[in-house]
């Protein structure tokens, strides 16, 4: 090979590369529409507009991208007509705020209160137009607007947090409740229709995609209530390295403080929480587990922490399982649940996909587990006041008593309507335990990787480094070739 050849073949690699990249970034971008934003059904045409901010385009909140948005800095009145007359309104913020919908009757809507980002509002009668108050520093994503009283199936119609949860998980960041719970909310939740409440103990306001993305993930498994998300701890990465480092930074006590509300809160049967190991050593998960069955052994006495106690009152708790607790342990089969709600998906297939719905997490190493370390089909009985569990029949509701609440459970027999049809994961484990589900293709694979979400940048780094090294091994074959041929 001479020098002239080398160099055409290593042009040809960076350019076949740099195609590759900006082919990879078009194929993420068009995943964007229809499966993360799960937007399929076509949203009646608005014009925007702002008298305080004339000659300002506002296409970036009626563009179907939740990685656009527009930011009030002061307190702001967008001006809104539509193509055809509309009978309801759906709004996405990246965080809570206050906003305030004003229809041409006069019939004015205070909103923020319940701090739902995603919200729908079904109107009476149809308009053509109408106003959108927002408060200073709200910052808005997109605006949708619906001509049909029925709103498509993507659009997430939140019910508020229960009043008595029937399960209560609580995972400590958005995707923990799909990675190492499992099929819980699917099964629970979406087919047997259960009162599930998800209590996140951080919350992601320095990074709000995940937000869109904590929504999104819970509404495909079938969760209707809305979840709690607590603004006193703000994710940090610091919290993860150890135990100590996460108490430094939230404080033992307050968080034990909201855990106790949370119980006195909401009364669960049955609690869901993480390994008292912290997953994978995670210093947050070891917070929240430990703070949790320590709030088990005080939320009962009025005297610890009386706010709370006088606010909701004391409710047992029957139940309460660790992923990976050691004691008690049961293995539920969540691969083995096929569920009729989601049209004959099992209830680990519905974990992979709500966990597909974190696209900024894609790139980590973590992945819904069946078998190995991170197995989520393992539990254990930290804490029980109707007995222990029967060996072998793998039964978080056995002894548990529904009989209080048994009439008024949020249950539908119309399935949830899906977006996409991913499945299984990729992650390396021991192969010495039941492998994942079967009925996972490898299409499936493949839509796991084409809707990760990388940046262009990202993917430019990423392919020129691979290219510097295939033409420094071009170089050094040529060098080789040239010293052989000197020897010779």
């Amino acid at each position: 090979m001479n020098k002239s050849t080398g160099r055409v073949i290593s042009l040809f690699i960076v350019i076949a590369l740099l195609t590759l990249c900006f082919n990879s970034a078009e194929v993420s971008a068009s995943e964007d529409v229809g499966s993360n934003n799960q937007v399929s059904s076509n949203p009646v045409k608005l014009n925007i507009s702002c008298d305080t901010l004339p000659g300002e385009t506002f296409h970036i909140i009626a563009d179907n991208d939740r990685y656009t948005f527009f930011v009030a800095k002061t307190d702001t009145c967008l001006n809104i007509q539509a193509a055809e007359p509309v009978k309801g309104i759906y709004c996405m913020f990246e965080k809570p705020c206050q906003w305030t919908l004003t229809l041409p009757d006069g019939t004015i809507r205070k909103e923020g209160e319940d701090e739902i980002i995603h919200k729908y509002i079904p109107l009476d009668s149809a308009v053509t137009d109408f106003t959108i108050n927002l408060s200073e520093n709200a910052v808005l994503t997109d605006i949708y607007a619906f001509s049909s009283e029925t709103p498509p199936d993507w659009v997430q119609i939140w019910e508020p947090p229960c009043e008595r949860a029937d399960l209560m998980l609580m995972p400590t960041h958005a995707d923990d409740e799909h990675l190492w719970f499992g099929g819980a909310m699917p099964y629970y939740a979406g087919e047997l229709g259960y009162k599930v409440q998800v209590v996140y103990l951080t919350s992601h306001n320095n990074n709000t995609v995940r937000n869109h993305e904590r929504l999104n993930g819970l509404w495909k498994v079938g969760v209707r209530n809305y979840p709690i998300v607590t603004e006193k701890f703000l994710d940090v990465i610091a919290t993860k390295r150890s135990l100590e480092d996460a108490e430094r930074i939230f404080g033992r006590n307050r968080v034990l403080e909201f855990q106790v509300e949370m119980l006195r809160r909401f009364a669960p049967r049955v609690i869901i929480a993480h390994d008292i190991n912290g997953e994978y050593g995670h210093g947050a998960h070891k917070l929240n587990a430990s703070t949790l069955l320590d709030a088990l052994q005080i939320y009962e006495d009025p005297a610890v922490f009386p706010e709370s106690a006088q606010k909701y009152g004391i409710h047992k708790v029957q139940k309460c399982y660790l992923h990976l607790w050691p004691e008690n342990t049961i293995t539920v089969s969540w691969s083995e649940k096929q569920l009729s709600h989601f049209g004959g998906k099992s209830a680990f297939q519905m974990a992979i996909q709500g966990y597909y719905c974190h696209w900024s997490q894609l790139k980590w190493a973590n992945a819904v587990n069946e078998y190995g370390k991170k197995d989520c089909r393992k539990f254990g009985l930290a804490y029980t006041t109707v007995g222990y569990d029967t060996p072998g029949l793998n039964d978080m509701f056995e002894h548990v008593d529904m009989s209080d609440n048994n009439d008024d459970r949020n249950q539908s027999d119309t399935p949830v309507t899906e977006e996409s049809d991913d499945s299984n994961d990729t992650s390396s484990g021991t192969n010495d335990e039941k492998q994942p589900d079967k009925n996972v293709s490898d299409s499936d694979l493949l839509a796991y990787f084409n809707r990760a979400k990388i940046s262009k940048k990202d993917l430019m780094i990423a392919l020129a480094a691979m290219a510097v090294s295939l033409i420094a091994i071009i170089y050094v074959i040529v060098i080789k070739k040239r010293e052989n041929n000197v020897v010779s």
